[in-house]
């Protein structure tokens, strides 16, 4: 297994062409004819020979929309996120500004100066091994390693652990705490007019957001770096409010701290510590999700991943399986564990497939089941699409249309369904199967001459606007090679070995 490297060891260099991957800008899954790295290395080269007043000149701050925003459900819920797609300009532009050599520099030195104290960060974010690596699935073995199987053995040495986080975490993060983070509060407050490389990073993520201090865009590596920043620096002063305060252990993953000590009044006490300086920065901890435990390996382990394990998962037929990862959906709503029962399905499914027995399922009600899981658990419509997409392999013509037409319709009763519908999309390219989508990025695919999700009108220099609204997305090879099913190496590997 390749050792784990993380984005702060690359070089400055390495850093910059590392932000210009599709899975860097943005880390949902997305069908791979979804290409932006090519657009991303343009726009940076373009970038970087440009005066450093001219992208300020241009007055992005005053116009509206330039992100891209993708609505997302965590929870089938009310638990709505936008994943932002910031502007490619003001994206590279911070790219450009970030891996300076010098500038790069500080960073490392800013988190090295973060680390060795009370609280330990186990979420640098992790450098996929190579150019086709899924470093999603890297960072969530670095999740299970630093902090499930870090937990578990420090149930040797305490008794108690307190759970929480963050509230609303990137929308709640004050953007001038960047400058904080990269320079010190006390500085940074001082010589807040002045170019500060935390100042210059503030001005280009507000600008995008028609100057909003109030959050940064989700869903990229570059976002993921500032908050690592914010809340590194954050850690700092929880280490000095604990300072002398010996029997304490924090244990953070971006915005989830778990806190071991041998006692609820120690436990309290760092809670206590964490709560008020994440106050400082803006943010607040999740009363609803905050637990406690006098039982560190049970609180070790999340419930719903135990309860994922605990369930019979093999029965006779594929819906009788079904119906069970339903129930389980059902009572955890988003719960991550719904996504490697729904992988185990898959494969067993795939198994099953080419057999006699395949003939007694009913792919209508296989379908309506696991539409119903993906309405309750959004993130798992990827690997929903992928198997329904195996299904109508089997199926005659007609069928194939007949049940595409129905999951259409219900995916369509799902609010802010733009996510789902660029994976239908991919079901439904390859099968010659007509398909229109309100999404964006869908009509992307369908047009070749819409070729720009973001509005370009703001950019100053005619030459580069017109290039950026030229400039396709779409890799229109790949997409003319589709096999008609979604491939499994189409979205995240790592969900077959979660449990």
């Amino acid at each position: 297994m390749n050792e784990t490297k993380f984005i702060n060891e690359l070089s400055a260099d390495e850093a910059r062409s590392y932000f210009c991957r599709t899975t860097s800008y943005f880390d949902m899954e997305l069908p791979p004819y979804f290409n932006l790295q090519p657009l991303l290395e343009f726009t940076l080269s373009e970038i970087a020979t440009l005066d450093k007043n001219a992208l300020r000149s241009w007055n992005p701050r005053d116009h509206e929309g330039l992100n891209y925003t993708l609505m997302f459900n965590k929870d089938g819920d009310i638990g709505w996120r936008p994943f932002e797609l910031m502007h490619p300009v003001i994206y590279s532009k911070c790219v450009d500004l970030v891996t300076q050599e010098d500038n790069w520099r500080q960073i490392q030195g800013r988190f090295a100066k973060f680390s060795g104290g009370i609280v330990e960060c186990c979420s640098m974010p992790v450098v996929a091994p190579d150019a086709d690596g899924s470093a999603k699935k890297q960072q969530i073995l670095n999740w299970w390693k630093s902090i499930e199987q870090r937990s578990l053995e420090l149930s040797l040495e305490y008794s108690h652990v307190s759970l929480t986080d963050v509230s609303n975490c990137y929308p709640s993060i004050y953007t001038h705490a960047i400058a904080w983070a990269l320079h010190g509060r006390e500085k940074a407050k001082a010589d807040r007019g002045k170019p500060l490389l935390g100042n210059e990073i503030d001005k280009l993520i507000t600008s995008s957001r028609e100057g909003q201090t109030n959050g940064i865009p989700q869903a990229s590596l570059l976002s993921h770096l500032l908050a690592e920043l914010i809340l590194g620096y954050c850690d700092t002063y929880i280490d000095q409010k604990l300072k002398g305060t010996s029997g304490i252990v924090i244990l953070r993953y971006r915005d989830d701290f778990r806190i071991f000590a041998n006692s609820d009044a120690d436990c309290a006490a760092g809670l206590k510590a964490v709560s008020e300086c994440l106050h400082m920065f803006g943010m607040k901890l999740g009363a609803s999700k905050t637990e406690r435990s006098s039982n560190v390996v049970l609180g070790a382990v999340k419930q719903d991943k135990i309860d994922a394990l605990s369930l019979t998962r093999r029965q006779t037929t594929l819906q009788k399986e079904l119906l069970i990862i339903h129930r389980f959906c059902n009572q955890t709503p988003g719960s991550g564990a719904t996504k490697f029962l729904i992988r185990e399905f898959l494969d067993r499914l795939e198994r099953r497939l080419p057999k006699t027995a395949w003939k007694i399922e009913n792919p209508t009600v296989l379908a309506a089941i696991l539409l119903d899981i993906a309405a309750k658990t959004p993130a798992v419509f990827p690997a929903v699409a992928t198997t329904i997409s195996k299904i109508m392999l089997y199926l005659e013509t007609s069928e194939r249309e007949d049940l595409f037409s129905l999951v259409e319709r219900r995916t369509k009763r799902i609010p802010h369904n733009g996510y789902m519908e660029i994976w239908l999309q991919r079901i439904a390219s390859p099968n010659y199967i007509g398909f229109l989508s309100t999404e964006a990025m869908c009509k992307l695919v369908e047009d070749e001459t819409a070729q720009s999700l973001w509005p370009n009108e703001w950019i100053g220099k005619k030459d580069l606007r017109d290039a950026l609204n030229k400039f396709s997305i779409i890799d229109r090879s790949i997409l003319q090679d589709l096999p008609p099913d979604i491939q499994n190496d189409e979205f995240d590997a790592f969900w077959k070995e979660y449990g």
